[in-house]
């Protein structure tokens, strides 16, 4: 059987396409919902296979959705059903690669016809196809909430440089610019009345942020983000080196941009009911330091009784002595005599050496090994020179170079098969691993080749 979700913003037709007789056609409808969003959102939650939608609806039209579902689910067959009978709207249906486009009223041998076909293209796809499209969904997913984990703590906490290159590692983010900056964006209903939205709507509120932020905030390399589920509070890390160009002008550019993403929120307008503030903070020149550009306007923001306003705060919150980062060495000294060590750093090496394919972290080799996390990272510097994330980074990059000189897999494939999620983070580290790219690595061995012949 086969996953069907229906989406009309008209009560009647998704009842009535709700009752038809789809386990006939081997096809189980999991729902309807009532507006692009709401689908985009069931559909990144749970599995679809098919998706049958209107094209005009509120927060996010059809064409929208299959837009978003085509570039983040491929493989959903989507049809398009609509009562207007626009050649215009077929051909854009057919340029975002519908399967079919059906008009209302629409009858029982229509739908029979159209479904009866994409059942049988789905029958007929391989069995690896899906196997590979799970996988890879799982390991995105790993690596999402890995990173809003580390977002929250580059936010909140003082890091030492070993646990920011271990987050970045495990999350898949470049935090190499030199310079950064926080940016914070808040709804003001939400700071106003704790309980206005219902639990729905604020969840159906969080993924549309995420959403939104994911599509013109991380997609366009500005930098991340990451949202308090509590209070709708959008964090941006910058560190786009055009928007952070010279540290003394970057507030107008920087402030610049926020404001147009506040106005993109105007998308969802009737679905938040509120105006938004925000303020962009000072900019800091490590990523240990984040959190005080953070901490900065945040504090600037809360002082501020207005709404609807867009604060500049571009000086860094002096803190007391006792919140400064502390060492988290504690002055200890790690002895490396005994062969009880040796064998520790030998067991841990094992371990990474034959899990290095899938997202480990180093509280998963602690676990292996039974040791506390923090000791292992201390030992694990001493006995290598290099501390777990490099010598993770090494044995995979070890493993790609074998690969693309031996085989014919694609970067793609080559990057989920080393352990990383993110083809583009791979390629990163890939580069400043050997000083080229993976194609640009494959084509002088290939050249190379060539020539010995």
């Amino acid at each position: 059987m086969y996953n069907i979700l229906i989406v009309d913003d008209e009560y009647e037709i998704r009842n009535g396409l709700e009752n038809y007789d789809w386990g006939l056609l081997g096809i189980n409808v999991i729902g309807s919902c009532e507006n692009g969003l709401t689908a985009f959102q069931r559909i990144s939650a749970e599995p679809v296979d098919i998706l049958l939608t209107d094209i005009r609806m509120p927060f996010m039209d059809g064409f929208e959705l299959i837009q978003h579902v085509t570039q983040k689910f491929s493989y959903i067959k989507v049809v398009v059903l609509t009562g207007y009978n626009d050649f215009s709207y077929a051909k854009q249906g057919i340029r975002f690669g519908i399967s079919d486009y059906l008009l209302k009223p629409v009858n029982n041998t229509d739908i029979k016809e159209a479904f009866s076909k994409i059942v049988q293209e789905l029958d007929n796809k391989r069995l690896i196809d899906i196997r590979n499209k799970t996988l890879e969904r799982k390991a995105k997913l790993t690596a999402y909430f890995l990173r809003q984990r580390f977002m929250q703590k580059l936010l909140f906490q003082s890091l030492t440089q070993d646990e920011i290159e271990e987050g970045c590692s495990e999350s898949e983010m470049i935090l190499e610019s030199g310079y950064y900056a926080i940016a914070i964006l808040q709804l003001d209903r939400k700071e106003e009345q704790v309980d206005f939205y219902s639990h729905r709507e604020w969840s159906l509120i969080l993924f549309a942020l995420d959403n939104i932020l994911t599509e013109i905030w991380d997609g366009k390399d500005h930098g991340y983000h990451w949202i308090d589920p509590s209070t709708g509070k959008c964090y941006l890390l910058c560190n786009d080196h055009n928007l952070l160009r010279e540290k003394e002008s970057y507030g107008p550019l920087l402030m610049e941009r926020v404001e147009e993403i506040t106005d993109n929120f105007q998308r969802i307008r009737g679905l938040l009911l509120s105006t938004v503030s925000s303020g962009v903070g000072p900019i800091v020149e490590h990523a240990k330091q984040i959190y005080l550009s953070s901490l900065s306007i945040s504090n600037a923001i809360h002082a501020n009784n207005n709404k609807q306003i867009t604060l500049f705060e571009p000086h860094v919150l002096a803190l007391p002595e006792t919140l400064l980062p502390q060492s988290k060495n504690n002055g200890q000294d790690i002895l490396l005599k005994d062969g009880s060590s040796q064998e520790i750093i030998e067991e841990a090496k094992r371990f990474i050496n034959q899990n290095f394919e899938r997202s480990i972290t180093l509280q998963d080799v602690a676990d292996h090994i039974h040791f506390n996390r923090n000791y292992l990272s201390s030992l694990f510097r001493k006995a290598t020179g290099k501390n777990y994330i490099h010598y993770l980074t090494d044995c995979r990059m070890e493993q790609a170079i074998k690969l693309l000189q031996q085989s014919t897999y694609k970067v793609y494939e080559i990057s989920e098969m080393v352990g990383y999620s993110t083809p583009a983070y791979f390629i990163d580290l890939f580069r400043k691993h050997t000083g080229h790219t993976p194609h640009e690595f494959r084509s002088i061995q290939d050249n190379k080749g060539g020539m010995d012949h």
